[in-house]
């Protein structure tokens, strides 16, 4: 039968992948600087490779017969999939695949320096590279607008325009949102936690939440790199990493929204490897699941009272004196800041909104790369009421432009949105949702997310699961956890 020929294909496809998934990772962890241009170059061997599997003569043979056999209902989920995926594919000249696939790797080496040395110049080049090369790549598919073309490359359920309406909707409610919070003063007026905190013990911390969350050692690790990601070499061999500074423990939040991501990928099904029933839904339900595993559990009332006594016992001389319901007002500090990946939840939707923005400006109206920091701070002073000082802390904070992510950024928010309906529904059907959280017995929460999400793979739709995205199910969230 033709699905057993497809099987094993992508089978293949998976080992090919795994392999660029480990060089990805070693790259952004323990790979010797000098390495970079050697690395490039294998990067970008694999990705010819792994294109030429699934763009192929072969391979279109296989799919025409699959199509012109009676097929089960779950293998024409399979096959409607497959020819999409296939159509991304095989559009892109194997040229370009290999080109952006060196370009990204050497991009996001230059964009670790450049960060590290606060050094705009540096990284302009690459930058410049890297937009051309997406720009060259909207061309190859059909889209209202070249932007829309790079949000469905992440989430194909969305475009530019359906996106601006749910962003302007949670705009204006998280603006109302922040002015109760503001005349509240509880999560406002917070002292940050006085370090020293020491990075061994902020490692343990983060092992021990991730193994509370679901993720077991056994097939996972967590290591350091500039700037947080989660990358998976198969179901069973997840990769996090975090960064940590001794001034604070927002290392925590990092690992936490690491793990959530790494739950899907460890959760997926074994047995459709390499295809897109072992794929998530879309990089929106992918956020959905670490911003839940983050915010919804991570931050809520009831884990700051279970979690309080293992950060007392982490950092005895930092939480002298400090309560569980002030471990909760300290997690969910609303005070504006510069930095993504630190921002509280209350503005953190407002970061993603200025890069959904600017990113627009790039690719629908040719905004100059080189003019980007200017425009980038503008924007953080009309929407934060504050401006970065240096590059580092602004343009130059996150990685994804260096790794030709454009159109990622939405995916953040989306999950966002997708988390509160989540958390409504998953609250309705399990009467004891808060009592599990305040027990630490999170058991029960992931089994509901397995059955519910990572188990399926692509077999689901975002629709599945939670119905229409509705930007009030996460302002319902927000409101209650300020009103706790």
């Amino acid at each position: 039968m033709s699905i057993q020929k497809i099987k094993k294909h992508l089978e293949e496809y998976s080992y090919l992948k795994s392999i660029q998934s480990l060089l990805y990772w070693d790259l952004e962890t323990y790979m010797p600087p000098g390495a970079i241009e050697d690395r490039a170059k294998r990067l970008s061997y694999v990705q010819g490779k792994m294109h030429s599997h699934v763009t192929g003569k072969k391979y279109q043979g296989m799919l025409a017969e699959m199509k012109g056999e009676k097929l089960k209902p779950l293998h024409k989920k399979l096959l409607k999939e497959l020819e999409y995926d296939y159509h991304l594919q095989s559009v892109l000249p194997l040229k370009y695949v290999m080109e952006l696939s060196h370009a990204t790797a050497v991009g996001t080496h230059a964009w670790a320096e450049a960060r590290k040395n606060n050094d705009w110049k540096t990284f302009l080049p690459h930058l410049e590279k890297l937009i051309a090369l997406k720009k060259k790549e909207t061309t190859f598919y059909q889209a209202k607008k070249p932007y829309d073309a790079l949000i469905a490359l992440h989430d194909r359920e969305f475009d530019s325009q359906k996106i601006r309406i749910l962003f302007d909707e949670l705009k204006v409610g998280l603006l109302k949102l922040k002015m109760k919070v503001e005349k509240d003063g509880r999560f406002v007026k917070v002292k940050d936690l006085k370090g020293p905190f020491p990075i061994e013990a902020q490692k343990d911390l983060s092992l021990k939440v991730a193994q509370i969350f679901g993720l077991s050692q056994k097939y996972s690790r967590l290591d350091v790199s500039a700037h947080p990601f989660s990358i998976n070499i198969s179901p069973q061999d997840q990769r996090i990493t975090t960064r940590y500074v001794t001034e604070n423990i927002d290392s925590l939040s990092s690992t936490m929204h690491e793990v959530g991501h790494a739950l899907y990928e460890n959760q997926l099904p074994t047995d459709w490897e390499g295809s897109p029933f072992q794929e998530a839904v879309s990089l929106s339900v992918h956020e959905s699941q670490s911003r839940f595993w983050e915010n919804v559990i991570g931050r809520s009332k009831e884990f700051s009272e279970f979690l309080h006594p293992e950060i007392v016992k982490s950092f005895p001389r930092a939480m002298k004196g400090i309560s569980p319901e002030t471990l909760f007002h300290y997690f969910n500090k609303s005070v504006p800041g510069l930095i993504r990946v630190e921002s509280p939840e209350l503005y953190y939707n407002l970061h993603v909104i200025i890069r959904f923005e600017i990113e627009e400006k790039i690719f629908n109206e040719n905004y100059p790369a080189a003019q980007l920091p200017e425009l980038w701070n503008t924007k953080y002073k009309e929407s934060l009421g504050i401006k970065p000082c240096t590059n580092r802390e602004g343009i130059l904070q996150d990685s994804h432009w260096a790794g030709g992510a454009f159109g990622y950024f939405p995916t953040y928010t989306l999950g966002n949105l997708i988390s509160g309906s989540l958390s409504r529904i998953m609250k309705k059907e399990m009467p004891k949702f808060h009592s599990l959280v305040r027990s630490g017995d999170l058991a029960p929460i992931g089994e509901w997310l397995k059955k519910n999400i990572h188990s399926h793979g692509r077999a689901i739709t975002t629709k599945d699961i939670v119905g229409q995205i509705e930007v009030k199910d996460y302002l319902t969230y927000l409101d209650d956890k300020f009103r706790s």
